[in-house]
């Protein structure tokens, strides 16, 4: 299983913000959409970074600044240093990237082309859902039942 099979069973749903909204605005939608991650867009577009939960808390709250007055550009991950993976990385490398960099959210990319998120709760969804169907399989032979 690849990257781009993850995202072509979950959906490539991309939750995004400006550069130029508040800190405020970061929480909003990620409380309302039920999410841990924003991809930023600068004013041509482009990606110029992300957002987790974690930055909010670290970056803003942490210092207790004022929500309303820090702009998305102030706290996001930027593009440069941005931990992302390519439509092409299988499922095992996407789980050494998150595990070892303690991340939750990668960002997949084809070329330069963002393509969709990758959370650790997808990653999770396919490992049990492997693991069930090889239970099922191993059932059906130690029980007779062959797999059609």
């Amino acid at each position: 299983m690849k990257a781009k099979d993850i995202l072509a069973s979950k959906g490539h749903v991309i939750y995004t913000i400006k550069e130029s909204e508040s800190v405020q605005d970061v929480v909003a939608k990620l409380v309302n959409n039920k999410i841990g991650f924003l991809v930023v867009f600068d004013s041509a577009d482009d990606v110029s970074g992300v957002i987790s939960e974690r930055d909010v808390v670290n970056k803003c709250l942490h210092h207790h600044k004022d929500t309303a007055h820090v702009k998305a550009v102030e706290i996001m991950t930027k593009r440069d240093d941005l931990i992302s993976a390519a439509e092409e990385d299988d499922i095992e490398t996407i789980m050494n990237v998150m595990t070892t960099k303690k991340i939750r959210h990668l960002p997949v990319f084809k070329e330069d082309q963002l393509t969709g998120i990758i959370s650790i709760g997808d990653v999770i969804k396919f490992i049990l859902e492997a693991k069930n169907e090889e239970i099922k399989v191993l059932t059906e032979y130690a029980f007779g039942q062959y797999p059609s």
